[in-house]
């Protein structure tokens, strides 16, 4: 368990749901809170087309592993499918 807080930015790529999670003292957090309207989806959108592909031809199994080893290490922002997709 842990007491780190998050803020998450919920988008759409290729028709699959993703949030994009930011640990709020994060030195970015600042900078994604002044992006305009769309601006930050839109570069999420634009990682998971170059990380993963087209995520909607994968299965959620798939997905969940592309994901797994796109947010190893991670320490400031991670994409995650959206529970409401599982």
């Amino acid at each position: 368990m842990t007491n780190s807080t998050y803020t998450d930015y919920p988008f759409t790529a290729n028709g699959v749901n993703f949030i994009s999670r930011v640990y709020s003292h994060s030195e970015f957090s600042a900078k994604i809170a002044s992006l305009p309207a769309g601006v930050f989806a839109q570069l999420n959108q634009e990682a998971v087309s170059d990380l993963i592909g087209d995520p909607s031809l994968l299965t959620t199994a798939e997905l969940l592993k592309e994901l797994d080893s796109v947010n190893e290490g991670g320490s400031h922002s991670f994409i995650l499918l959206d529970s409401q997709v599982l």
